[in-house]
């Protein structure tokens, strides 16, 4: 498939996203460091967890409260009951070096998701201040390369719950989900844009999560989920940063991954059951569809 083609699915592509988003203009104001801002983020963030204590009742929903002078009640950082933990995010284009706190109430039994795919999640937004912004007890889905950038980092460290389905007048419901907290810092939020009168620029941000349900994704439908199109020799790799034709296009979004004119989806089968069979013709060890000499 020649780059031209591949520019028009993706002029298309983006078309469709610009239609969907071009009334909901973001206003900004003056860009700070992004360094500077962090640390000061990371200073707010700490302190919050130092002089507040958590309770959590049996359906994991999440109340924070300011401890009181003369209180023994532990805050977030010293209670163990949900002990409190942090993953380091890299963000290469401002070369900062994120810590996001984050607690796992509970993990969830069922499937892990990835940053690319859609999940299905109940939510509570605070600011540091403790006013809440945004809200939903019944889940909704969310892709999740469409919300602040931390979802992503965070919610692929739980787990989906078990669908339940009743008779009668109740409801369908689901256990055993995932269930967290995530302490954002701003530039892993809305940094210095105003998404709305409830969230000032430059805001941390804190989330309350139940994940209930998550799809996989196939952002170019070629048969192969996004998930999957990384490169299996490089630990950690990104979907989003694989291109193994060279073309500028990630995987994840070109429909003909090795660059020889045949669509990926031609190039792959699958047996009876749906599990992918990965043909490599000419035994090179590249199966066909990343290998430009073989279709």
């Amino acid at each position: 498939m020649n780059n031209y083609f591949k520019i028009v699915l993706f002029l298309a592509i983006g078309l469709t996203i610009a239609s969907c988003t071009k009334n909901d203009t973001i206003p900004s104001v003056a860009l700070r460091e992004y360094k500077v801002q962090y640390a000061a983020d990371l200073d707010s963030i700490d302190k919050y967890i130092d002089t507040h204590y958590i309770t959590v009742d049996a359906d994991y929903n999440v109340t924070m409260t300011k401890i009181p002078v003369g209180g023994t009640q532990l805050s977030i950082r010293l209670q163990q009951t949900y002990p409190l933990d942090s993953v380091k995010v890299q963000n290469d284009e401002h070369n900062v070096n994120y810590k996001v706190y984050y607690l796992k109430l509970r993990e969830g039994t069922n499937q892990r998701t990835t940053a690319v795919d859609s999940v299905y999640v109940s939510y509570k937004g605070n600011l540091l201040t403790n006013g809440q912004f945004d809200y939903s007890e019944s889940p909704i889905w969310f892709q999740l390369q469409t919300v602040v950038a931390g979802w992503g980092e965070i919610i692929p460290l739980f787990k989906t719950g078990t669908y339940d389905t009743t008779e009668g007048p109740n409801p369908t419901s689901f256990s055993n989900f995932g269930a967290g907290v995530m302490f954002l810092p701003s530039g892993l939020g809305y940094y210095n844009q105003i998404p709305s009168a409830y969230i000032p620029s430059y805001s941390p941000l804190i989330f309350s999560f139940k994940l209930k349900s998550q799809r996989y994704r196939d952002h170019d439908r070629d048969g192969i989920l996004s998930k999957d199109e990384v490169d299996p020799t490089v630990v950690g790799q990104k979907p989003e940063d694989y291109d193994s034709d060279g073309d500028k296009f990630a995987n994840m979004y070109d429909i003909d991954d090795d660059g020889d004119y045949y669509m990926t989806k031609n190039e792959i089968h699958k047996n009876a059951n749906g599990t992918i069979i990965f043909e490599d013709t000419d035994g090179d060890g590249i199966p066909n569809y990343l290998d430009k000499d073989n279709h």
